[in-house]
């Protein structure tokens, strides 16, 4: 039984950092909740939910800044060809 209760919080921290990664958190910030959600899960994982971004790594485009259409990538000028997926792009940049 104990052997569950150190297992089962265990794999949700991991799922937990492996989340953080992809959104874009820094390695101390991953630590941070890994370590947060394996030793209070009752209280850590709710709160990741909570404050975590609503999506994966950079997501809000400025000024002078395109979106690929097919992988979602950011880029800085009008090209031809998405630089990250290689896909043709429309002639109006995006």
């Amino acid at each position: 039984m104990l052997l569950i209760a150190i297992i089962i919080p265990l794999l949700i921290a991991g799922w937990v950092a492996s989340d953080a990664k992809k959104r874009g958190y820094n390695q101390g910030a991953i630590v941070a909740w890994f370590l947060g959600v394996w030793l209070v899960l009752i209280v850590f994982l709710p709160l990741y939910f909570i404050l975590r971004p609503r999506s994966m790594g950079q997501t809000r485009p400025t000024i002078g800044t395109y979106v690929c259409p097919y992988c979602g990538n950011l880029y800085k000028e009008k090209v031809p060809f998405c630089p990250y997926c290689g896909r043709r792009l429309e002639e109006d940049g995006g």
